[in-house]
């Protein structure tokens, strides 16, 4: 069967859906990952029941500046959790924020997601508003987790939202996007710039606990100079890394020189 707008939902998730192999596009998980345990217990816990998950659509809305490590921590969460939707991990970065201006448009991200569930380019009904109804009923009785990274604002990615419980969709974003929290109950998370303690274990997972444990108040200025970002902090760690002769004392006296 097929509507006026493309063809019935029906015709795509049966039986060719289900012969589909699962998507599992989520990036590499960070090896080095540390830190933000706090965070990982908030949004970990209203998860932990498989019974709540099974009710509701879970929205997670991670905002925070740039390298604050937003996307590094979604991730992480994303393949602690994917065991839970067997039914596949999508991933989109929409390039909310991209430098050179190519943000990823709703209607080119439910397009590409419509082609990683299998359906036909052919059988894509026409404007935005078909797609996502057809996208949403592929989900439809699935369970699947949606990683939406670098998201501008709600419009952003409101057509990229399952419409049926079992999904978790993640979303991350410079911006507060309290849209999603007020129009689709999600749970917000605001991640702030690392403390001292977790700088410095973030050092030692790339350089090891001997060399930062003997400069521990040279490690402390460096978490401090680079602003708690762990970004710049794993910047800074790379650069010592491949200079293992470099004290963290000298590291941090270029991090000085270099803020004037």
């Amino acid at each position: 069967a097929r509507t006026a707008q493309g063809p019935a939902a029906s015709d795509l998730a049966g039986p060719r859906a289900a012969s589909l192999p699962v998507p599992a596009q989520l990036p590499l998980d960070l090896p080095t990952f540390t830190g933000r345990r706090a965070e990982l217990a908030e949004v970990l816990a209203p998860r932990s029941s498989e019974g709540r998950s099974a009710e509701t659509v879970v929205i997670s809305a991670i905002g925070g500046m740039a390298g604050i490590g937003k996307t590094t921590l979604a991730v992480h969460w994303a393949h602690r959790v994917a065991d839970r939707y067997p039914d596949g991990q999508l991933y989109v970065n929409l390039r909310g924020f991209d430098p050179s201006g190519a943000v990823m448009r709703p209607d080119e991200a439910v397009r590409g997601l419509l082609d990683t569930l299998g359906v036909p380019p052919e059988r894509v009904p026409h404007g935005l508003d078909a797609q996502a109804a057809l996208y949403r009923s592929m989900l439809a009785g699935r369970r699947f987790l949606v990683l939406l990274d670098n998201a501008r604002d709600s419009d952003h990615v409101r057509p990229l939202l399952p419409g049926t419980p079992g999904c978790l969709t993640i979303v991350t974003s410079r911006n507060q996007l309290s849209g999603l929290v007020a129009a689709h109950g999600a749970h917000s998370l605001t991640l702030r710039p690392l403390g001292t303690d977790e700088g410095r274990e973030l050092l030692i997972r790339r350089l090891g606990a001997e060399r930062v444990s003997a400069e521990r108040e040279a490690a402390a200025e460096i978490t401090a100079l680079c602003a708690g970002l762990p970004l710049a902090l794993a910047c800074v760690a790379a650069r010592a890394a491949t200079h293992p002769h470099f004290s963290l004392s000298a590291v941090a006296a270029e991090l000085r020189e270099a803020h004037g």
